[in-house]
């Protein structure tokens, strides 16, 4: 009988929205990263490296199983399979890389991974499809570097940062973090969020689109993050640019303000471990509309608020919450987590910051890496993801969000809004 390898709390926090996902007839939580290659790798190699992942790391193919009031995953030996994809020989190659990623990412699936090839000329596009439950973005990336490794040997799992964590703290110290993360979370949920959509039910289809920065503006997007955040990171910087283009605009179900959960990793830097599993802790942004229409005082907001949660601890309260989480089934805990007291829905918009990418001079099996676009499947509401990325050194945003919830047209003009606020050409 194959070990079972049971969700930490993160990995629960995320199946939970998951079967959200589900229950509203859409694939799941799935996410993408795609790479665009500038030359085509080895085929075989690649299928061989698959092969390797699934002796050394089972849970690559590895199924869900509800074990009491846990889950767990369970390996199941089958083997991943590189799909290959052939774009239209007389059809712009953006174009059709980006109608087959849709096609992909639209379709039911099963499988927690999978791995795609989509050929066009030059080179083409490597799209690593997962479901949330399984590993993060962080843990993508890990992933896609074992696959072109030439030291596979090099890449071990190890035991969950969260669960670690945990297990450092004493009963005293984890029910002190655990009623700050609650007062934190009645915080959230005492301010009625602006949604990007008015409606919440209907079948959808995910939808992208891409803005990509040249090596000059991303400099300059940098310096201005430091410029308004300082230390804090380029996250909050994001976020509150993000908030003011969508105010600037008008949100369709216009509320109190603005609420946007993102997420911390309890990884370190560069670390080639845990490649699986979540290792994630939740924090928001949030301002009213009046704060969000200062640019200066946004800011200044947003940075109080975070050196209240660095200050408090909250950065770590939320690990005992999910522990608690765990013990809920996945339709109480996803009450909990996306209705605020009002009923309405928490999350403005769902944010995920991957951080800086680069797969160096060797590139991806010997073919540069040129771009970078994520995707990933969101609640109806909000219905509207913002994805961020860097890929040496060059800024991408990726909004994915579901048609016909969101409005083309508004989206076109709060991505326009983005552009300006990032770069500061708007009002202050």
């Amino acid at each position: 009988m194959n070990a079972a390898f049971p969700f930490n709390p993160a990995d629960y926090f995320t199946y939970v929205l998951d079967q959200e996902i589900r229950d509203a007839g859409m694939p799941g939580g799935y996410c993408g990263l795609a790479l665009q290659l500038g030359a085509d790798p080895d085929l075989d190699s690649l299928q061989r490296r698959l092969d390797l992942l699934v002796e050394r790391f089972p849970k690559a193919s590895a199924r869900i199983e509800q074990q009491g009031k846990r889950y767990a995953w369970i390996p199941t030996g089958n083997p991943i399979l590189l799909e290959c994809h052939q774009g239209h020989p007389d059809k712009n190659s953006e174009e059709e890389t980006r109608r087959i990623l849709l096609e992909i990412f639209n379709r039911p699936e099963s499988l927690p991974l999978t791995l795609h090839w989509i050929a066009t000329r030059p080179g083409g596009t490597l799209l690593l499809n997962w479901n949330h439950p399984l590993l993060d973005a962080r843990g993508a990336k890990i992933l896609l570097d074992f696959l072109a490794s030439d030291k596979p040997e090099s890449f071990k799992e190890s035991p969950s940062l969260i669960n670690a964590k945990l297990a450092q703290w004493s009963f005293w110290k984890k029910l002190q973090l655990l009623f700050k993360a609650k007062r934190h979370n009645d915080e959230a949920n005492s301010l009625d969020s602006c949604l990007p959509t008015q409606t919440e039910q209907g079948a959808q289809t995910l939808n992208l689109k891409v803005r990509r920065f040249n090596t000059e503006e991303s400099k300059h997007i940098a310096a201005l993050a430091r410029k308004y955040t300082g230390l804090a990171g380029r996250t909050l910087y994001y976020l509150g640019c993000f908030m003011r283009a969508m105010e600037q605009v008008g949100p369709p179900a216009a509320k109190a303000g603005y609420c946007v959960p993102y997420a911390f990793n309890l990884r370190r830097q560069n670390a080639p471990t845990p490649v699986f599993g979540n290792h994630v802790g939740c924090l928001f942004a949030r301002a009213t509309r009046a704060q969000v229409k200062k640019r200066h005082g946004l800011f200044e907001h947003l940075l109080s608020q975070h050196t209240k949660v660095v200050r408090e601890e909250l950065d770590l309260a939320y690990l005992p919450l999910m522990w608690l989480g765990q013990w809920l089934a996945p339709a109480r805990y996803a009450q909990l987590l996306r209705k605020q007291h009002s009923g309405g829905e928490l999350s403005s918009l769902w944010f995920s910051d991957i951080g800086d990418l680069s797969w160096g001079q060797k590139g991806f099996l010997g073919a540069p890496v040129t771009n970078l676009t994520m995707m990933c499947w969101m609640p109806l509401p909000p219905g509207l993801a913002l994805l961020v990325g860097q890929l040496d050194g060059r800024l991408t945003l990726s909004y994915s969000y579901l048609s016909p919830a969101v409005d083309e047209v508004w989206l076109d003009k709060v991505m326009a809004g983005m552009d300006a606020e990032l770069l500061e050409f708007g009002e202050s």
